[in-house]
């Protein structure tokens, strides 16, 4: 569980400032229909959360700051 606020993402246990994160990298889980996603930091380490494809959107777009069209969903890894 998470909330973003003021561009800061907070869970149970991290407070993190959307712009302190480097890059984000997820995986889809076939059984749960849910995705893992990490948040890398410049530190080298990593937040991991479970989220839905349209949590994961958002958080894609709260990053970005609606700067990157996130395409996934069919078997070819695209939307369209």
């Amino acid at each position: 569980m998470y909330t973003i606020q003021d561009r800061y993402i907070h869970g149970n246990s991290y407070a993190l400032l959307m712009d302190n994160i480097e890059f984000l990298t997820w995986r889809f889980n076939e059984e749960t229909k849910q995705y893992w996603l990490k948040l890398h930091v410049p530190s080298g380490k990593e937040i991991r959360i479970r989220v839905s494809e349209n949590e994961l959107r958002d958080i894609v777009d709260t990053w970005s700051m609606n700067m990157m069209e996130l395409d996934i969903g069919d078997e070819h890894g695209l939307d369209k």
